[in-house]
């Protein structure tokens, strides 16, 4: 479904498709998010909807320090696999990490020779498309 949404005064196109009951892809003026709800019931019988994925971005923005070149992710996907190290020497091209994205598995791959910096997620981490996995010195 889409949506105009006005926060603040400015205008937001907002687009929402279900991927199963409580996971939904969103897309804010063209930038695409993969979120979780979380129902709790209250007591009145009324719902509260919690999102889970907004506290995990909160936390990996406030844990990057690193500085150089980022490799984001090309898609929404879960991080599976992670082959490189800190300090470990990468090959243009080199796979850094697996991403896991409709049930495929996606290799990222360095786009430059460099040195792993900073894996900025973790293994089963969700992440959204453009986000920061890893920085290369």
């Amino acid at each position: 479904m889409k949506y105009e949404v006005k926060v603040q005064g400015k205008k937001f196109e907002v687009e929402v498709r279900e991927i199963s009951p409580s996971v939904f892809e969103v897309q804010v003026n063209g930038k695409r998010a993969t979120i979780e709800v979380e129902k709790r019931f209250e007591a009145a019988g009324f719902k509260k909807a919690e999102i889970k994925e907004k506290k995990t971005e909160e936390k990996r923005e406030t844990k990057i320090k690193a500085q150089g070149k980022a490799i984001t992710a090309p898609m929404a996907g879960v991080v599976t696999k992670i082959l490189k190290k800190p300090g470990e020497k990468v090959q243009k091209g080199e796979t850094v990490l697996i991403l896991e994205a409709m049930k495929m598995e996606n290799p990222i791959a360095s786009p430059e020779d460099g040195e792993i910096a900073e894996i900025v997620v973790k293994e089963g981490d969700k992440v959204a498309s453009g986000d920061v996995l890893v920085y290369l010195k």
